[in-house]
């Protein structure tokens, strides 16, 4: 008998059905409020803990991308545990699809964060006032 063929689909959508709805939302907005709380750090941020706060801040989508990855093994592996004949490779794939696909998605948005908590740190230690380290050295 002949088999099906597999359907030919783009990147985009594989990784649109890979991430599903769920972290299709979760996840831009893990890295919009990473960003947006990153700025507002860089911009009002005082002292010491200004920079632990965006060592903090910064990681928030990559947590995301890190759960999404533990669920779409456990989804995978209980696929396995539940069949009682030898599951579809393609319903296990759904599920590691989701574990490889969301942590790598996570790393991208994370990129605008922290490049921002980078910058903005350079250049607040650049335009720091002279006189603090005037009374260091005193």
């Amino acid at each position: 008998m002949h088999e099906a063929e597999p359907v030919q689909q783009s990147l985009l959508h594989w990784i649109f059905v890979s991430l599903g709805p769920a972290y299709l939302v979760l996840l831009p907005l893990a890295a919009f409020l990473s960003f947006v709380v990153a700025l507002m750090i860089v911009v009002r941020g005082k002292g010491a803990m200004a920079a632990a706060a965006l060592v903090l801040v910064v990681h928030i989508p990559l947590l995301v991308g890190l759960f999404a990855a533990f669920q779409g093994a456990i989804s995978a592996f209980t696929v396995i545990a539940m069949s009682s004949s030898a599951p579809k490779p393609a319903e296990i794939a759904a599920g590691f699809s989701t574990a490889l696909v969301a942590p790598f998605i996570s790393l991208l948005l994370m990129v605008p964060g922290y490049l921002t908590a980078v910058i903005g740190a350079v250049v607040r230690s650049l335009v720091e006032s002279p006189s603090s380290a005037t009374h260091a050295n005193l």
